[in-house]
Parts: structure tokens; sequence; C-alpha cells
């Protein structure tokens, strides 16, 4: 039963059209599609590693993975006043470092929701 809700979830991502996703710009709907994604994908996710179950699911997930990271580096971006901010060395440093801390957190909560759907551990 839990499959089945699983793959309709993923179905109802796939068929709504990308015009309408691109214009879903509510971060938490965009949130909701990836785990549902990761969620269904696990269902046939190899099981040979966690890392091979990541690389799969990242794979499949690709669209959603990119949807969520562009809408957190453009809260970073807003935070230090971009796009119309001249910033200096020190804060384009400071920015580069806050985007890259923004993907990494992206990329454990991705790797914890694949091994907590899967079941496998590094």
């Amino acid at each position: 039963m839990r499959t089945f809700f699983l793959a309709i979830s993923l179905v109802a991502a796939a068929v709504t059209p990308l015009h309408a996703q691109d214009d879903a710009a509510d971060k938490e709907v965009l949130e909701r599609r990836l785990r549902a994604c990761l969620a269904a994908g696990a269902v046939n996710a190899p099981r040979e590693s966690l890392l091979t179950a990541v690389v799969a699911l990242r794979s499949l997930c690709y669209t959603q993975i990119g949807r969520v990271e562009d809408v957190r580096l453009r809260e970073v971006d807003q935070r230090f006043g971009l796009p119309e901010a001249r910033l200096t060395r020190s804060e384009e440093e400071r920015l580069d470092r806050e985007r890259e801390l923004e993907r990494r957190r992206l990329n454990h909560e991705i790797g914890m929701a694949v091994s907590s759907f899967t079941g496998l551990a590094e």
C-alpha cells in the first residue's frame, strides 16, 4: 500500500506541466515535491550501498533538486542584497562560502532522506 502512494506521488509530480512547476515559487511545495520524488524512487533504488542509492535518486530527481537548490541559493543572494548590491571582494568570498554551505546542506538532507527511505547506512 505504501508503495502505491509513493508511486502516485511520483506520477503526480511527473504529470504536472513543467511551466506550472516553474510558477510554483512556494519553497514548501518544491521541497515536498523533492521529498516525494526521493521517496517514490527509493522503492526501486539500488541496494548495493547508500552511495549508489543516492546517485541513482539524485539522477531520478535531478529537476526537483535543481529547483530547490535555485530557491535556496536565491535566498542566500537576497541576504547579501543581490542582484542590486555591489559586493566587496571579502563579501563576494563570504557569499561564495554561504552558497557552498547551502549546497552542502541540501546534499546532506538528500543523503539523510535516501538513507531513511531505503534503510541503507554508510
